[in-house]
């Protein structure tokens, strides 16, 4: 904290101005100039000027301890603060490591978490801050000891300063530091950000971490007003910015989230022109919790990335946290990232690896242990515990912290989980075996959520599985297990998810021993069944009923309709289901609009117009090639090679089609004949593309690419249509000819469009993607069932075509199962289209 000399000097020419407020009491620059003199001439005399090296402290936020910490710097000792909230053992272990000459304490409040305050100090001298009378000033805990008078001049001794890491996956590690920078870093804050001795800052992190001392120093060396709030109460932290008229703040996730939460409910006002300035850190700031807050607060919530080893790195100022939600922003002023493979050489943008940082503000060292540092370039930088990577404009992306430099997203996991409907706090962390990568999952459910635990683990497991993550465990639980902090204590966390894990699995064995045993896992498999074929059979009838529609609207005009309703409808889901914040395209409009358009003016409008001149059955049985020209464009584009049996596959499966089409027959090639087939065959890879293009927004669920690709790619539909009959190529139907085929329309919308994708999404789950990939058979054979019973002759060419496609895909379907692992056409290791889910619109 500052010292004497730069209080004085403040005092002198605002002495009444408030310099602290704390649980509403209001210490004048005058005040707290006399409290730190005191405390500064009490502490020297009580331990010894020349003896008094490193003083400790073990309190919550409050006067006495800014104070107290003002006189330490008076007397140029180290100050160093301890987390309250690690247990008896861990705390005097830590006071032995950095050899603390005195302890300042409130007694009360470490009574009140069972510290043993004796037991803890030992030998050394405790300052209490709790040892005064009733109604006394906010510095009688310092009165007297000094009787007013100048503290003597400090022993020179070089800087030295130490603070401990968070400690969330272990014991804080002491970091040291044996040269100052705040007149830098405060200096380019003051500017950059217009910080002044009119500001009115509110401290909600805890003074014991670098975060919460730094900015409080920042502030209070400017002059201006410094507010304390309980570390752990959002509550009265809102108050407070209303009530105090709050210009800035440092908050961690958790507390900001409780203040949005009460403002919400409570319509507490925050004027814009007085909130200028919310800092974000300390831990994961999720994206969607980025966006409430610039809604609510408006645009000055910014976001830093830093660690207690390197000071503050990056800075995401609010345009970052529109435009790159998912970003901690870019290096400011005196900062260097590099991310560093495992043989610690740096690698492009783009490429996950290690974060390193180059900074003025890096520590020396660990105590009794040595840092991780590379030279690189003539600069030390240090390696963090973070994994990530840069993007081409220098932003840096976190996947986690603290839990190895590995590929697994966890915040982009956790992201996609925060929009699951009902979920109102989350956690992750990695499972710690040496077996295949898995997470445990903790959620706080909403206390208003109409939602099972059980649909939520079934969205969760869905989401991380899309990442090649297990779900190790999942549980609900009351809270996360948030440090003073705001960082999630990873061990706390595992021990919560197991003891809740112990008690769901007692419950459920009494529950099984009172009652039969039941058939679930057999009924989910005969649901999954009754899905999947409905799914199919619903697709196989959209031929003859798009055909039949067809002969009274054209292909344009009839996937404008139906993709106009259906997107509307998926929209209004979307909405119910994952709430309004879903419709944020997070930077993903350019590749949902190109997938959007591919996959539903692309296919639609292609497969419509092929159909107006071909058959329903071959329309059916071309769009059951698609698994074949997804493993051929995976191939293509990732260069994924399929195997031996599925170019054989691909090859026999192209010979039924021709069939199909040429009915045996080569002069069906002559006069265009076969043109029709064509266009459908190009719709079906236009929805390949499509489908494929999902894995550009991993993170998201089904329901929100689709719906919103949806509406996107109908804006295709409308320009096209709208270019096609300005050219004249087709005419407006009339209303008369949309309402004679309003049936076709609605089963084209909700059978077809709507209900079709959700109950083909529940199969897959319940089954899994190879399983579900061999219903796409029955889609020709639902077309041409449908042909026959409307008395529809097909020849024996065509049937034994149809029949020869319909056998490639299950010979291929068990090919991607490994049934022919050991068959002497396949390699070692298949690769086949059985390993990507196609959704036929």
């Amino acid at each position: 904290m500052i010292p004497l000399a730069r209080i004085e000097e403040i005092a002198a020419s605002r002495p009444d101005q408030a310099a602290l407020i704390a649980d509403r009491l209001v210490l004048s620059w005058s005040q707290y100039a006399v409290a730190v003199r005191d405390a500064a001439e009490g502490l020297a005399n009580a331990v010894g000027a020349d003896e008094l090296r490193t003083v400790a402290f073990l309190s919550q936020n409050r006067a006495e301890l800014v104070v107290a910490a003002s006189a330490v710097a008076t007397v140029k000792a180290t100050l160093c603060g301890l987390d309250y909230s690690l247990d008896q053992d861990a705390l005097a272990d830590l006071l032995d490591r950095i050899e603390a000459d005195c302890l300042i304490v409130s007694s009360a409040f470490l009574a009140s978490r069972g510290l043993n305050v004796r037991a803890l100090a030992g030998r050394r001298p405790v300052v209490d801050l709790d040892n005064q009378l009733p109604g006394a000033t906010a510095y009688a805990a310092f009165a007297g000891l000094g009787a007013g008078k100048k503290p003597p001049n400090p022993p020179a001794r070089p800087f030295r300063a130490i603070s401990f890491t968070s400690g969330t996956s272990g014991r804080p590690k002491p970091v040291i530091r044996t040269g100052s920078f705040d007149a830098r870093r405060f200096a380019y804050f003051t500017a950059r950000y217009g910080f002044s001795s009119a500001d009115r800052h509110l401290a909600t992190i805890p003074l014991y971490h670098a975060a919460g001392g730094g900015w409080a120093r920042l502030f209070l060396q400017l002059g201006a007003t410094l507010v304390l709030a309980p570390p752990d109460d959002a509550v009265e932290a809102a108050e407070l910015i209303r009530r105090e008229w709050i210009t800035s703040s440092t908050m961690t996730p958790p507390i900001l989230s409780g203040v949005l939460r009460h403002v919400a409910q409570n319509r507490a006002r925050v004027t814009p022109n007085q909130l200028r300035f919310v800092l974000v850190g300390g831990k994961h700031f999720p994206a969607p919790a980025k966006q409430e807050a610039l809604q609510v607060l408006g645009p000055v919530v910014y976001e830093y990335y830093g660690t207690t080893e390197t000071g503050v790195n990056t800075i995401a100022e609010p345009a970052d946290l529109l435009t790159h939600p998912a970003s901690v922003g870019r290096v400011y002023d005196g900062n260097k990232i590099l991310i560093l493979d495992p043989e610690r050489r740096p690698v492009p943008a783009g490429i996950v690896g290690s974060v390193a940082i180059h900074s003025y503000m890096n520590m020396d060292t660990y105590l009794g242990t040595p840092a991780n540092k590379v030279q690189i370039g003539g600069e030390r930088y240090l390696v963090t515990s973070e994994a990530g990577y840069l993007d081409e404009d220098g932003r840096l992306f976190l996947l986690n912290r603290s839990q190895g430099a590995d590929s697994v997203n966890l915040y982009a996991l956790e992201n996609a989980i925060r929009h699951i409907r009902g979920v109102d706090d989350v956690a992750l962390v990695r499972r710690t075996d040496s077996g295949p990568v898995a997470v445990h999952c903790a959620v706080v459910l909403k206390a208003s959520a109409a939602v099972s635990a059980q649909e939520v683990e079934a969205r969760v497991a869905d989401i991380v599985r899309r990442e090649r993550v297990a779900l190790a465990r999942f549980e609900v639980l009351d809270h996360i297990p948030y440090s003073p902090s705001g960082k999630v204590r990873a061990a706390e966390l595992e021990t919560a998810i197991g003891r809740a894990g112990d008690r769901a699995a007692a419950k459920a064995a009494a529950a099984t021993a009172r009652t039969p045993k039941s058939n679930g896992k057999a009924d989910g498999v005969l649901l999954g069944i009754a899905l999947l074929a409905l799914t199919a059979i619903s697709w196989g009838g959209m031929f003859p009923v798009a055909k039949a529609a067809l002969a009274t609207i054209d292909g344009f005009y009839l996937t404008l309709l139906r993709y106009g309703l259906a997107s509307a409808i998926l929209l209004g889901i979307l909405a119910r289901v994952e709430g309004v914040r879903a419709f944020a395209l997070e930077r993903h409009g350019g590749k949902l609009f190109f997938y959007g358009s591919m996959g539903f003016a692309g296919f639609s409008i292609l497969a419509f117009v092929g159909l107006a001149h071909s058959k329903a059955e071959h329309g059916a049985i071309i769009m059951a090639l698609m698994p074949l020209i997804t493993a051929l464009l995976t191939w293509a584009i990732k260069g994924v090679k399929p195997s031996r049996v599925t170019f054989l596959c691909i090859a026999a499966a192209l010979a039924g089609v021709a069939l199909v089409v040429t009915r045996g027959s080569l002069s069906a090639l002559d006069g265009g004949a076969l043109l029709p087939d064509l266009l459908i065959l190009a719709g079906a890879a236009s929805w390949v593309v499509y489908t494929l293009g999902a894995a550009s927004v991993p993170n998201w669920s089904a329901l929100r690419y689709t719906a919103l690709s949806a509406a996107l790619g109908t804006i295709t539909i409308v320009i096209v249509t709208a270019l096609a009959t300005a050219g004249g190529y087709i005419a407006v139907p009339t209303l008369d000819a949309v309402w004679s085929v309003r049936n076709e329309i609605a089963y084209l919308v909700l059978i077809a469009a709507v209900l079709a994708v959700f109950s083909w999404n529940i199969g897959i789950k319940l089954l899994g993607p190879i399983n579900g990939v061999l219903f796409i058979n029955l889609v020709p054979v639902t077309a041409f069932a449908i042909g026959l019973a409307q008395g529809r002759e097909f020849g024996t060419v065509e049937l034994a075509g149809a029949g020869l496609t319909i056998a490639a895909l299950v010979v291929n379907n068990l090919n991607s199962r490994g049934f022919f692992r050991f068959h002497w056409l396949l390699p070692a290791k298949p690769a086949g289209f059985g390993r990507a889910v196609t959704e036929t619109p």
